[in-house]
C-alpha cells in the first residue's frame, strides 16, 4: 500500500490517474502529456511506475502503448485501506468509552 500511495502521491502521477479517470477508452502516453506539463519521456516513466504498482493497465498496439485505469484494482485498495482507516477509528472509540 505504501508503494501505491507513494506513486499517487506525486503530482504527475496523479494528474494522469485523473486524466484517465476521464477517458472513456485507453490513451497512449503522447494524449497523456497534455494534463501534465512534462514531455513524453517522463510520462512514460511516471506510466511506468503507476503501472508496477498495478493503478494502470497498459497493452501493446502496433508501437504504442496504450494505457487505462485499472478501475477495479485502484478503487478495491484505495477502500481496503479507507475500510482500514474506519475500522480503526470505530475500534479506537470503543475504546476510549
Amino acid at each position: 500500500m505504501a508503494d501505491l500511495l507513494k506513486a499517487l502521491g506525486e503530482f504527475n502521477r496523479l494528474s494522469l490517474v485523473y486524466e484517465l479517470c476521464q477517458a472513456n477508452s485507453p490513451r497512449n502516453a503522447m494524449c497523456l502529456c497534455e494534463c501534465c506539463d512534462v514531455d513524453a519521456s517522463v510520462v512514460s516513466r511516471h506510466l511506468k511506475i503507476l503501472a508496477q504498482e498495478g493503478a494502470i493497465d497498459s497493452e501493446r498496439k502496433g508501437r504504442e502503448r496504450m494505457y487505462s485505469l485499472n478501475r477495479t484494482e485502484l478503487a478495491n485498495s484505495l477502500r481496503a485501506l479507507a475500510d482500514k482507516i474506519e475500522r480503526t477509528n470505530h475500534d479506537d472509540r470503543k475504546l476510549h468509552v
